[in-house]
């Protein structure tokens, strides 16, 4: 009777450091897009290239852009990604939409809307 050994894959040291510095620089990125979106976003009001409505629109869709790019990227390079951020992407993407187009909602139902789209999404992923 033959025995299976159990084989398992463990990182080296130097491929664990060398993910954790990607993931680093891909934060590193993120947050550099942000100032610069955010800096950007209040350059163009007071130049009167945009309203302020306009402007938060810009910032609450560009944050989530900004935060559903970093966890593709994450995806891309085999880096686990958050759940959070990715959530929280969608939503400040639908809200930067939602308010730079001036349609007004409720936040609290966008939110229970984007958790029940989570839930069934994770029934039908099992």
């Amino acid at each position: 009777m033959a025995h299976m050994a159990k084989v398992e894959v463990v990182m080296d040291e130097k491929a664990l450091f060398a993910r954790r510095m990607l993931n680093f620089k891909l934060v590193k990125l993120s947050w550099a897009l942000f100032f610069i979106l955010i800096g950007g976003s209040w350059i163009l009001e007071s130049l009167k290239k945009i309203d302020s409505t306009e402007k938060w629109g810009i910032i609450y869709a560009g944050c989530g852009v900004i935060l559903l790019l970093l966890n593709l990227l994450r995806v891309a390079w085999k880096i686990n990604i958050s759940d959070f951020t990715t959530w929280l992407g969608i939503v400040g993407l639908i809200l930067g939409i939602a308010k730079y187009f001036n349609f007004e909602f409720e936040i609290w139902a966008t939110l229970i809307l984007i958790f029940g789209i989570k839930m069934l999404l994770g029934v039908f992923r099992k």
